[in-house]
């Protein structure tokens, strides 16, 4: 919405023939999925991860498009009523989902809709107190223990689960952050073969390339690495020394 979380790096959008003209144009310029704005953050000044942004008719409007075409759509949401409200307008995930009640939760299993935690988002600007802003760091500390347990919540409800890390956010990277995500969803409650598949065929089925890629089968893209240790016993062994493959070859 006008002067709503992301302003900086969306269109602002206002009432249902915007958000649709919006997603069209979007899509029109290489966009395969589109994300709607649900509600306020952490990384803004003057707004809640509560504050309920689009509203649920401004959201589906975004998600038709993204359908017509056959791609998907997705909402940042952290506060429980945003949530629902995404839920309500057919997003095919959640972002962060911060605030999950038992409702919240119940509907995302009656909807099919995927939960992406990005755990490594607010522990990320944990760990960096000093170097930025204080609004940042105050909610971002005020919302880590509930994010932690309504994901840990959804993961034992069977919630689907596919990850992301919301990298680009402040010290929050490209290069570790994968890695470091599956080891904050184990902490948070998923088992460990859970985070696996959270980044390996949830990710594909969720993103709707689960044809080529997600797992490794006759026909599909040879991507996988190759580890010395069972991160099925230590999710953690997937941060340390590895072999990659890309395409069925190795990366040297």
């Amino acid at each position: 919405m006008t002067g709503g979380h992301g302003v900086e790096l969306g269109l602002e959008s206002d009432g249902v023939d915007e958000v649709r003209k919006n997603a069209r144009l979007n899509i029109k310029n290489g966009a395969r999925n589109i994300k709607l704005m649900a509600t306020g953050g952490v990384s803004m000044d003057g707004e809640t991860p509560n504050d309920v942004q689009l509203s649920v008719e401004e959201m589906c409007a975004g998600v038709e498009e993204a359908h017509h075409k056959g791609y998907t759509a997705c909402a940042h949401a952290q506060g429980t009523e945003g949530i629902k409200n995404a839920i309500r307008a057919g997003v095919d995930s959640i972002e962060h989902g911060i605030y999950l009640d038992d409702e919240a939760i119940q509907m995302m299993l009656d909807n099919d809709t995927y939960l992406v935690p990005t755990l490594m988002a607010p522990w990320a600007i944990n760990q960096h107190p000093e170097e930025l802003p204080a609004f940042m760091v105050k909610k971002s500390l005020a919302v880590q223990e509930a994010h932690i347990e309504s994901i840990g919540k959804a993961a034992k409800a069977g919630v689907k689960i596919a990850m992301g890390t919301d990298a680009g956010t402040a010290y929050n990277d490209f290069e570790n952050g994968s890695a470091q995500e599956l080891e904050h969803m184990v902490k948070a409650g998923l088992t460990p073969l859970q985070a696996l598949q959270s980044a390996s065929i949830n990710a594909a089925e969720l993103l709707k390339i689960d044809d080529h890629a997600g797992s490794i089968e006759t026909g599909k893209l040879a991507d996988f690495i190759i580890i010395e240790e069972n991160p099925l016993e230590d999710i953690k062994a997937v941060q340390r020394k590895k072999i990659v493959y890309k395409k069925g070859k190795k990366v040297e």
